[in-house]
């Protein structure tokens, strides 16, 4: 290397046709690429390599030189001299980058890297694979504290469980930013509900402006006004669902049971139009929604698998389901936008006139506009779904639960839904039960910001850009919150949520950004357990009495154990209630 550099210096170009470049530069590609875990225990040679690249790529592009002189070099030498500089330029400045990145987070707490190049990935990719990535954050937290750094590749990442810190996520949005960069917004570059959508939409005006106009239908007055059409809609739903299940004799999956009735359930939300363009189509809905669910966050995985996943054919078919979908809510935009164009007059119980009205803007142009309006459209379609799981989920844990299922269906049976009020105040335990279900089994396991400046949180320095994530699956059971934390206790909500610890039960978030659904949620949820009890039971079909397992691999959390009931008919009359 030292005659090599002397006849560079020398003005000697041509040592670089000599036999000694080529091999070289090989050599430190290699080494570079083969030895990473050694460079991990030898900071030595991680110097030396760092050096050796960097030098190289140097006198190869010319660094120092005129680009004449570059460009002679590539005339005289070839091009396969100046990829072999730039690539081994690009590995000198990524160990020279990883190598500060590993050195500012030195001494932070966080489990032990794989490798010095992988990080952690590896790892937490194995666990999410075999369902178990929450499991591993949760040893992780239990090791290292509430609040670690663990690496993506040399990319280092945040985790936390500490309320105070997430607090300060969820409320001081100058600092903390809503993460755009997620792939659950397009599938192959087909659009879903893009990052512009009243849920998905990063901040500012527009963010301001549709919150400002969509929150007003979601407030637990406006539900109350809109019982009537709600209560409605999920009785006629769930006895069309319950007359085809009990009719075909076959045993009733809950994911698509509700899954189905929650798709319906939009019709009173103003999507059925004179063609009931969603209630009749509730199969169809469902599934797109669940293949959705299942496919988009596997989109981002080596390019090899991302290439064998392009071709295959459910991948496809999801895919022309999507335009699909998309096309059945511009014909519900259509129509809408005719409806309004009348009057000018929205009706506040229709949430699609709601929509319309939160992204008008004069200052953009009409067909921006318009992917804004599908995607509000296509958020609702799949934040409904979110309801459906979680009720799915309910019944699992709830009918291998004796006494809480007796509680649940003996407070059901005598319930009066005549009105919002008197169905709350009839159903304290099931309430209590659908809290416990949404802190075991949260619809949303995680969330996730970006930090907009340096700061120092707890004694950790935090840098800008960095991502920060808070995982409510790991917080709701953490031992330090909860007394036993893995068992199914309704009675710890016996006197409402006001009494836990505030930032350690997050269903729906909390903040400026707490999800405006909840009360629709809870309103709706309450309304199809009645509708579902009121005339039946639910078992576990036999040999499944004590299986239960749920799906932490996707965007939402659902049952794939203990999921298949069998339904009968209640034999007893005067345990049903009148006060329909």
């Amino acid at each position: 290397i030292n005659d090599w550099v002397q006849s560079v210096q020398r003005g000697g170009y041509s040592a670089i046709n000599s036999a000694i470049l080529h091999p070289y530069c090989v050599v430190c590609c290699l080494s570079c690429i083969c030895n990473m875990p050694m460079l991990e225990i030898n900071k030595n040679r991680l110097k030396w390599c760092t050096g050796i690249l960097t030098l190289t790529g140097c006198l190869l592009l010319g660094s120092g030189a005129s680009y004449t002189t570059m460009i002679r070099l590539v005339c005289n030498y070839g091009l396969p001299y100046l990829l072999c500089g730039v690539l081994v330029t690009y590995w000198g400045s990524k160990l020279s980058a990883c190598f500060n990145n590993h050195r500012k987070h030195a001494g932070y707490p966080g489990p032990e890297r794989e490798n010095f190049f992988t990080g952690n990935y590896y790892t937490m990719k194995k666990s999410q694979e075999n369902n178990k990535l929450f499991d591993l954050l949760m040893e992780w937290t239990l090791k290292h504290g509430k609040t670690f750094v663990f690496w993506r590749f040399d990319h280092p990442k945040w985790f936390t469980v500490d309320p105070d810190i997430i607090k300060s996520m969820l409320t001081d949005l100058s600092v903390f930013k809503k993460a755009t960069a997620i792939p659950n917004r397009t599938l192959f570059n087909q659009r879903i509900t893009g990052t512009s959508s009243f849920l998905t939409v990063k901040g500012g005006e527009m963010w301001a402006k549709k919150r400002k106009v969509m929150s007003s239908y979601f407030t637990k007055i406006h539900m109350a006004s809109m019982f009537d059409s709600c209560k409605d809609s999920i009785l006629k739903g769930t006895r069309k669902q319950l007359e085809e299940s009990v009719s075909s004799q076959t045993p009733v999956n809950l994911v698509e049971f509700y899954g189905e009735i929650f798709q319906y359930f939009l019709g009173a939300l103003g999507f059925d139009l004179d063609c009931e363009l969603v209630t009749s189509n509730t199969k169809f809905h469902n599934l797109c929604i669940q293949r959705i669910l299942k496919w988009v966050p596997l989109q981002l995985q080596t390019p090899i698998e991302t290439w064998k996943m392009k071709r295959n054919p459910e991948v496809i078919e999801t895919l022309e389901m999507v335009k699909k979908l998309r096309q059945i809510a511009g014909h519900i935009l259509d129509f809408k936008h005719k409806e309004l164009g009348k009057d000018g007059h929205a009706n506040e119980n229709d949430i699609i006139h709601m929509v319309i009205n939160a992204n008008k803007d004069d200052n953009e142009e009409p067909s921006r506009v318009r992917d804004f309006e599908l995607d509000d459209v296509m958020t609702i379609f799949l934040v409904i779904d979110n309801m459906a799981k979680t009720l799915a989920t309910f019944f699992v844990e709830v009918i291998r639960n004796h006494d809480v299922y007796e509680k649940v269906s003996r407070e059901v049976r005598a319930a009066d839904i005549s009105s919002l009020h008197t169905m709350d105040t009839s159903l304290p335990y099931t309430e209590m039960a659908i809290l416990e279900t949404l802190r075991l089994h949260p619809t949303l396991m995680r969330g996730i910001r970006i930090v907009g400046k340096n700061l120092t949180l707890k004694d950790l320095t935090i840098t800008a850009k960095s991502m920060i994530f808070f995982g409510q699956l790991v917080l709701h059971k953490h031992p330090d919150f909860w007394e036993s934390p893995e068992e199914f206790t309704p009675e710890r909500f016996a006197n409402g949520t006001g009494f836990i610890e505030p930032f350690t039960y997050l269903p729906f978030v909390a903040g400026p950004r707490v999800c405006m659904g909840k009360h629709l949620a809870m309103l709706s949820m309450k309304l199809a357990i009645v509708a579902t009890l009121k005339n039946y039971d639910m078992r576990p079909v036999p040999g499944q009495e004590k299986d239960k397992e749920w799906d932490l691999r996707f965007t939402i959390v659902r049952p794939i154990k203990g999921h298949l009931v069998d339904l009968f008919e209640v034999k007893d009359s005067s345990e049903i209630s009148h006060n329909f």
